[in-house]
């Protein structure tokens, strides 16, 4: 789990190096597809993490993944002000448009995962609740057969 944490926080500073180098291309539309496509592994790094750690991780993995994603904000926002200061606005708004439904796809995910975890949690307990009673009641019985044919 700290390896996956630690990959997601290389692939976002990856990312920040390639912001730097956006600003300095002025948003040609190769060094723009260079980016989106390390902005997209970023984002699908942390949303894997999340997926696969549901309900499992530290604070402090926690914390670094919350990090991560404020980095991931962070550069949304500086690729809205670069595409919007090089004309590329409704291009901007499309390839928004496509994060957006892919995180709120996450985001359902996520939630059928959690859901899923505490059914699975709830299924063990009630399963340990009548293991536990079928053995007390083996017991029982084999104490009152045995009490039965002692005389």
């Amino acid at each position: 789990m700290i390896a996956e944490i630690a990959t997601v926080i290389s692939v976002v500073k990856g990312l920040n190096d390639a912001i730097g180098a956006l600003k300095e291309a002025g948003g040609h539309a190769t060094d723009l597809s260079s980016v989106m496509d390390r902005y997209a592994k970023a984002n699908e790094a942390v949303q894997d993490v999340e997926s696969k750690n549901v309900g499992k991780l530290s604070v402090k993995d926690s914390m670094q993944l919350q990090l991560a994603k404020r980095q991931l904000a962070h550069f949304n926002q500086t690729l809205k002000d670069q595409m919007l200061m090089a004309g590329l606005g409704a291009d901007y708004k499309e390839i928004m448009n496509r994060v957006e439904e892919s995180r709120l796809e996450h985001e359902k995910q996520i939630r059928i995962a959690k859901i899923r975890r505490r059914k699975n949690i709830a299924f063990a307990k009630q399963l340990g609740v009548a293991f536990t009673a079928a053995v007390i009641g083996f017991g029982v019985i084999l104490g009152l057969i045995l009490l039965l044919f002692k005389k």
